[in-house]
């Protein structure tokens, strides 16, 4: 089973409302690219964010669940190209997902894959958390969440200071008042802001760090954006 196909259906719930995020991704590209026509969502998850773009841009999405894939589905516009695949090795025909990826290796591949299928002067987005938030996650007490009658669980450790395993328990409700566990463990890995920058750098012609909407640099944000130019 794919990651996060058998919390799917929840994923939602728990994440909140995507409008602020799709908002901060729409003015990122507006500024950077006024002429974007089209827009590809890398693990684009249950397709949230993806169909608040739809009316700007001719979107279409990738990830590795097809649990996701299929709630996506039930958001988008008919007609809306949707690819199972993985983001470091994807060739197409036509909100943090890069932690998942655990080299540095595999974060190279999967600019990579994104350098080839953009268009010249074509503009790269996405977010990562920070090294240092994962520290403070693992260090941290467990998180519990209460959604609809349901209750989510997630404990973060690490066994090594660099792959961070988030252990997710689902308690779902059922219709006879018992609950129904559903649990998953999802690894996650970041990388010093240097590294990361020095890797998009041998790739594309911009590179610019984006925290809260304005120009930065910081090490101790939890969450970091990234806008890259390929070259016109």
């Amino acid at each position: 089973m794919a990651v996060y196909d058998l919390l799917a259906p929840h994923y939602d719930a728990v994440t909140g409302d995507s409008a602020t995020e799709a908002a901060f991704i729409r003015d990122i590209i507006e500024r950077r690219h006024s002429q974007a026509a089209t827009l590809l969502d890398l693990a684009c998850g249950t397709g949230s964010i993806t169909a608040l773009l739809a009316g700007a841009y001719q979107v279409s999405g990738l990830d590795i669940s097809p649990g996701m894939l299929a709630m996506a589905r039930e958001k988008l516009p008919g007609g809306t190209q949707l690819y199972l695949a993985d983001m470091t090795s994807f060739q197409l025909n036509a909100y943090q997902g890069i932690n998942h990826l655990l080299s540095l290796d595999a974060w190279q591949s999967s600019f990579d894959c994104v350098g080839e299928h953009l268009n010249r002067g074509g503009l790269f987005v996405f977010d990562i958390i920070t090294v240092g938030h994962l520290d403070q996650m693992a260090a941290g007490p467990r998180i519990v969440q209460e959604f609809a009658g349901n209750y989510l669980l997630i404990q973060v450790r690490t066994a090594d200071g660099m792959v961070f395993d988030w252990h997710i328990e689902v308690y779902e409700l059922q219709p006879d008042g018992r609950y129904r566990l559903l649990t998953q463990t999802v690894a996650l890995r970041s990388f010093p802001l240097a590294d990361i920058r020095a890797a998009l750098r041998a790739r594309f012609a911009s590179v610019e760090v984006i925290r809260d909407g304005h120009p930065g640099d910081t090490q101790n944000e939890d969450r970091i954006w990234f806008a890259c130019r390929k070259a016109a």
